[in-house]
């Protein structure tokens, strides 16, 4: 089914998450847009045809934030239309390591992903007392995890729990995944006390979540093999992904797009919110559809000297001697977003008079349909000499690497010029675990500051950290503010996770069990509100009869 034109919006929706989710990563661009038209025989094409996005954001001190993206009809690799996806609303897979999922909900914002209390019929948002604020969520699952999470509406328990079994071992054989359950829920009538009073639009909902036993790494690479690779993952080495300090990858898959509109649509809310409005425009939407991505923060790459950046080559791995080529017969783009205050010389290619390029000189944009483009040498920018700072780098290291309960690690925080010109007024500070964790011991300083450090100059500080108890601490970034060219930078370490004893997985699974942090409700209703508001990301497409595109 062709979206007419009253469903032209479904079409900028299906596109949002690979021109807007990367988005996630330019925080220091947010408000700006790409004026480029794109009209409805765009949209039907890229729904029809699938698409491709590499989306790279640029920071004041030249350290990237890079996001691949694909959206378009499952391969059957995925068996989508097998009956163990019978009554199966969203599957979700999400391999995370470092702070790239916070960055990207910060970024979001409460209105999409917050859970809201209130009162009247049963919604999406209506999951606590008080409300959820989602990075309690996150405190509760830490930065590093790798999960699947299925939902289930309306199926009889024993079906829900055998389709489920089904497509973890269907997963197993064609991906290689091993998983650990960590929650089976039911939510049926039976599920709230009486008193609670609740209406509820739907019979019952299933919720399996477990975690992936593989490694970071190999979770990743999972990932990519679901992805088509005729076009730009053929000139990306993958490793850049899965080696980045904060990096993640992903898998949304719908089995039906239609029924998931119907589902939501019982949901309601009494405050109209933009997802709820996409949700509207759904019914008439039905059909499989999967989004996959991959995403890292990284170092800086731009400094004093550099005057150019090569999209692929600096940031994806693309050797200087290869080149770059869309998608078989859908969409491919190239965005990046670099600093208001970098004077952008020229970008190449350039074909601004053909609407196939566009350079917002407001905002910083530049974009590239790469679609038009075969065998394209790389996508590059120029600008001046001397836009960025010189290199400096922040890092935090732990010695030993684990230990058990009673024992202390020496946290080692280092600050290195490596530029060759001074940076001034240095202070780096340290000194979030004690005030994070009340059972945690402290001794040393957690702070320096110098004023000045000269070319490959260092400023280094120890302190100690005790634990009581085992468990998975996180330790916010350690951050430092300097002064270079009458300009004040800041810059930080990623959050590091820190284990006491040999089993985060049984305190994570016991920490469900118990509903912490959450009180006043049970955490598996917490969850499901928590991913019924994630899957609101992906939006829809209409009939795949006829595509070539595979995700």
């Amino acid at each position: 089914m062709r979206p007419n034109h009253k469903h032209a919006i479904i079409a900028m929706i299906a596109i949002s998450f690979l021109l807007a989710a990367p988005n996630v990563a330019a925080a220091d661009s947010a408000g700006a847009a790409l004026s480029q038209e794109f009209d409805e025989d765009f949209f039907t094409g890229l729904l029809e045809n699938g698409a491709e996005l590499v989306f790279a954001a640029i920071g004041p001190q030249g350290e990237p934030a890079v996001i691949y993206a694909q959206l378009g009809i499952p391969s059957d690799a995925l068996g989508l239309t097998e009956p163990m996806y019978a009554d199966c609303m969203v599957m979700a897979l999400v391999a995370t390591q470092g702070e790239l999922l916070d960055y990207i909900i910060d970024f979001i914002g409460s209105d999409l992903l917050n859970i809201t209390g209130g009162t009247g019929e049963f919604s999406a948002t209506q999951f606590g007392e008080g409300g959820l604020d989602v990075n309690s969520l996150l405190a509760m699952l830490g930065t590093d995890f790798s999960l699947l999470v299925n939902i289930f509406a309306n199926a009889e328990a024993a079906a829900a729990q055998t389709n489920m079994a089904a497509i973890k071992a269907h997963l197993n054989l064609a991906f290689g995944f091993v998983f650990s359950d960590l929650l089976n829920l039911r939510i049926d009538e039976s599920f709230f006390p009486p008193e609670m009073n609740v209406t509820f639009p739907f019979e019952s909902i299933d919720v399996f979540i477990s975690q992936v036993s593989n490694t970071f790494g190999d979770a990743v690479s999972s990932v990519f093999s679901v992805m088509d690779d005729s076009g730009f993952l053929s000139s990306i080495n993958e490793t850049i992904f899965s080696e980045a300090r904060a990096s993640g990858a992903g898998l949304v898959a719908i089995p039906d797009l239609g029924a998931l509109a119907d589902l939501f649509g019982g949901f309601t809310n009494s405050t109209p919110s933009a997802s709820s409005f996409a949700l509207s425009q759904m019914p008439e939407l039905d059909g499989p559809l999967a989004v996959v991505f991959a995403g890292y923060i990284g170092d800086q790459v731009l400094t004093t000297s550099s005057t150019e950046l090569n999209i692929f080559e600096d940031l994806l791995g693309k050797p200087p001697s290869g080149t770059v080529n869309g998608i078989d017969g859908g969409q491919s783009f190239v965005v990046c977003a670099m600093p208001q205050s970098v004077n952008i010389t020229s970008y190449s290619p350039e074909d601004e008079a053909l609407n196939r390029t566009h350079y917002d000189n407001e905002s910083g944009f530049v974009f590239w349909n790469a679609t038009w483009y075969a065998d394209q040498q790389d996508y590059t920018i120029n600008f001046d000499a001397g836009d960025f700072p010189p290199l400096v780098t922040i890092t935090r290291e732990f010695s030993p690497a684990s230990i058990t309960p009673g024992e202390s690690v020496d946290v080692v925080v280092a600050v290195h010029n490596e530029g060759p010109e001074t940076i001034t007024n240095v202070t780096v500070v340290d000194a979030t675990i004690g005030a994070t964790y009340d059972s945690v011991n402290v001794t040393g300083d957690t702070s320096a500051a110098t004023g000045s450090i000269p070319a490959d100059g260092w400023l280094n500080f120890t302190y100690t950290v005790t634990f009581a108890y085992e468990g998975g601490y996180a330790f916010a970034p350690a951050k430092m503010i300097y002064t270079y060219n009458a300009t004040t930078y800041t810059k930080s370490t990623h959050i590091d996770g820190y284990t006491v004893s040999a089993d985060p997985l049984g305190l994570l699974t016991q920490m469900f069990n118990d509903g912490m942090p959450f009180t006043g409700i049970a955490v598996g209703v917490v969850g499901l509100g928590a991913i019924l508001n994630i899957a609101l990301m992906v939006r829809g497409r209409g009939s795949h009869g006829g595509a070539s595109y595979q995700v």
